[in-house]
């Protein structure tokens, strides 16, 4: 299809998204004895998921990076 002349590289495009995970630790300690089995790892960690956009043409031109954060207060519409 890129071969077509009506297709100019100028709108052909390519998207890719990665995401960051943003850890916040608390102060968080266990004690437990040497013969408990149950897993305590993760306690009193929130992760919050970043995600950036980028979007480039065949031809070398950008449009803007976009950066999702988590909203903290939703729209109803």
């Amino acid at each position: 299809m890129l071969q077509d002349p009506a297709i100019l590289p100028e709108n052909v495009y390519n998207m890719d998204k990665t995401g960051v995970m943003l850890c916040l630790l608390n102060s968080v300690k266990v004690l437990v004895g040497k013969d408990d089995l149950q897993d305590y790892r993760g306690a009193g960690v929130k992760r919050t998921m970043v995600t950036a956009i980028e979007c480039i043409s065949a031809s070398g031109r950008s449009l803007l990076l976009m950066i999702i954060w988590p909203a903290t207060t939703y729209r109803s519409n």
